[in-house]
């Protein structure tokens, strides 16, 4: 991982996503999910120490955690990166996951918005004080605080009603899950944007960013799952556009719609067959991208 991200930042990507599971069920349950999960905090930091430009996007399920400790893990993320942290707050789906944390799953939504207001609190105020359901703090000293001012850019994860209205209210960009096709998101990148000027805020500086998948999307947890015996996921999810033409075309159309950034997820089986993936990419692909990629 260490030299993917240090070769893609030497072939001039923008950024780094990292994802986000603590503990993987077994059975049915766990279909899609790559069985293997690094600590959050501890890979992300050791990508920001093998790397000096790229930025590190974070998928970080904050129901997941305690709410003073996360919020220190990402300020001191961001000055060991030197501000190069993107958070993106998401709520979480795996139910079976919660149980296992002991995090009540019908609040994580309720969690998500406390948690992501008290953390502005403890990134900007010198005397943080805040008094909320599932936190509570005051007199105390918060620091460091975040590099980035005024505090890391907060991109809101997921789809629905909910994670809309979390960007238009506490939000510097969305970042969906599914499968909707281009036409579809740019409609809901439109409605954001409407309700986020209908609030005062200046909808041009949101960013939008899309997980587009290139290849067979789940080749890698085939290869992983035989690796360590457990059974191979039954389905893919995302889509899959395979031949130069095709991947760039894709590009393209969600350039259109509206999204600032892609996160393309290659399909490798071995970390060398990863790093041709995104040797490819930049040498044939982006070339066909009108004004680069």
């Amino acid at each position: 991982m260490a030299a993917a991200a240090a070769r893609a930042e030497e072939l001039g990507f923008n950024s780094i996503s990292i994802s986000d599971h603590i503990v993987c069920p077994t059975g049915p349950e766990r279909d899609g999910v790559t069985p293997v999960w690094y600590d959050f905090f501890v890979l992300s930091t050791y990508i920001a120490v093998h790397t000096s430009r790229i930025r590190l996007v974070g998928c970080l399920v904050l129901p997941y955690r305690r709410l003073l400790p996360m919020a220190k893990q990402i300020a001191s993320l961001d000055v060991v990166s030197d501000g190069r942290f993107t958070l993106v707050a998401c709520v979480g789906w795996l139910k079976q996951e919660f149980e296992m944390l002991g995090v009540p799953y019908e609040q994580r939504g309720d969690i998500t918005d406390e948690f992501l207001t008290a953390m502005k609190v403890l990134w900007t105020s010198p005397d943080p004080t805040f008094r909320g359901r599932y936190c509570q703090f005051h007199d105390i000293v918060f620091e460091p605080k975040c590099l980035q001012t005024p505090h890391v850019p907060i991109w809101i994860g997921g789809s629905g009603s909910r994670a809309l209205k979390r960007v238009v209210e506490m939000g510097d960009g969305w970042m969906p899950m599914g499968d909707d096709p281009p036409p579809s998101l740019a409609d809901t990148i439109s409605s954001i944007r409407e309700m986020a000027a209908g609030q005062g805020r200046d909808a041009a500086n949101l960013d939008f960013r899309y997980t587009l998948g290139i290849g067979e999307a789940e080749s890698a947890l085939r290869s992983i799952s035989h690796n360590i015996g457990v059974d191979e996921p039954t389905s893919a999810k995302m889509p899959t556009p395979t031949s130069v033409e095709e991947v760039a075309r894709t590009i393209i159309e969600f350039e259109e719609a509206g999204f600032t950034e892609l996160c393309l997820s290659f399909a490798w089986s071995s970390p060398s067959e990863y790093l041709e993936r995104i040797e490819w990419f930049m040498s044939e692909v982006k070339p066909l991208v009108p004004g680069g990629a």
